[in-house]
């Protein structure tokens, strides 16, 4: 008889790896993060966070250790990329960056 906290930890630990195939997957098949609206908006909504913090943070010119965070990309990053995403859904999501990480800025201003 299988304990039902074994279980639970066996479907969280498939759901990451599922993700991270996906993830993965995605970052294989793309090259210079091209990843368009349409295909971000299409992804499972679990491996939305992980793609566009990839995508985010993948620049060269990042200063001192200036990224955006996991929750920055879950709570602001997300929810705006898939929001420009409705007006233009052939737009690559890279091309959103400045914008995304300007109101991110403007949100941990807020904070503090």
């Amino acid at each position: 008889m299988l304990n039902k906290y074994f279980v639970a930890n066996l479907a969280i630990v498939a759901s990451a790896l599922v993700s991270s195939c996906a993830v993965n997957a995605i970052a294989a098949d793309k090259k210079s993060n091209d990843i368009t609206c349409q295909e971000f908006v299409d992804l499972n909504p679990q491996t939305m966070s992980p793609v566009a913090f990839w995508v985010y943070n993948d620049d060269q010119k990042l200063k001192g250790g200036d990224y955006v965070s996991l929750q920055e990309t879950e709570t602001v990053a997300v929810p705006l990329t898939l929001q420009l995403c409705k007006d233009k859904p052939q737009a690559k999501i890279k091309d959103f960056t400045d914008k995304v990480k300007g109101e991110i800025k403007k949100e941990v201003s807020k904070a503090f």
